[in-house]
């Protein structure tokens, strides 16, 4: 069972060192000749059919991940509308993240009103407010889980490809942001629902609700930003001048094995709490 396991991560990482992937009916082919192979040989113990059953378990996690890769790689944003105002549904997927001139958020799309538009089902949306700044913050505040329709417009994941620097695409292909964007100004953003049920978006709400309430609590205090990074893992609520002294003082990586929220404080006290009832 263990080898059968290592061979199968084998042929996972085989893939990855491919150039291009594979056509796709080769890969069917495959993947139904190993699992078939894997049935019938399931009771056969001698050492030559434990060999090939390895060998089918590696193609098996091959042909496996070259499924899931390309199905992945389907979801994009075509060339054709690239820079081109859309309008979508969808729902504020994460916690916002405020920057100077406004906020960004990752969004999924449920349906496309463009007539004929073709957009990935998660993007990355920037929503500047140097436009219409009063009426922003009086009545356009979004919150994780909320369904709006927006118009916007888009361009494929594009980052530096400098030598050991941060890899921007890779990280927006890790979180499936297929397509980076903004809110068009001027344009009639509305508001359809104020919570649509999901447990991810139920994470994310109680996310932005410890995090407001901390800022509520703590408006001035210098150090808020560094309490919400330690109990909910947003670290943008860092400011850059603290970054900055972290780097100097050689603590950034306390601040970094905190940024998934499952690694949070918030979590952990959440989990102790069920375990003592």
């Amino acid at each position: 069972m263990r080898t059968g396991i290592v061979a199968f991560a084998l042929g996972v990482g085989f893939l990855q060192t491919q150039e291009t992937l594979p056509a796709w009916s080769p890969v069917v082919g495959a993947l139904v000749a190993a699992l078939s192979f894997l049935l019938w040989q399931a009771r056969r113990q001698d050492a030559i059919n434990r060999s090939v059953s390895l060998f089918a378990c590696a193609l098996l996690g091959f042909s496996w991940a070259a499924l899931f890769a390309d199905q992945r790689l389907q979801d994009h944003l075509p060339e054709a509308w690239e820079g081109r105002d859309v309008d979508v549904v969808g729902v504020v997927a994460t916690l916002p993240q405020g920057f100077e001139r406004g906020e960004r958020f990752s969004f999924d799309v449920e349906s496309v009103l463009t007539p004929g538009a073709q957009l990935p089902q998660r993007i990355m949306l920037s929503w500047y407010h140097c436009w219409l700044e009063d009426e922003w913050r009086d009545g356009l505040a979004i919150r994780p889980g909320e369904r709006w329709r927006f118009t916007v417009r888009l361009k494929r994941p594009h980052g530096n490809a400098n030598p050991h620097g941060f890899d921007y695409e890779a990280w927006l292909f890790e979180r499936g942001l297929r397509a980076t964007g903004y809110v068009r100004p001027r344009a009639d953003a509305q508001r359809l629902d104020d919570f649509v049920w999901r447990p991810g978006y139920a994470i994310e709400r109680l996310r932005e609700g410890v995090r407001r309430s901390f800022l509520e609590v703590l408006p001035d205090a210098p150090y808020a930003g560094v309490l919400v990074a330690l109990a909910i893992g947003d670290q943008q609520a860092i400011p850059i001048d603290q970054w900055r002294l972290f780097r100097q003082t050689g603590v950034t990586h306390l601040m970094s094995i905190w940024r998934q929220p499952r690694q949070t404080i918030f979590e952990q006290h959440f989990l102790w709490a069920a375990y003592l009832r």
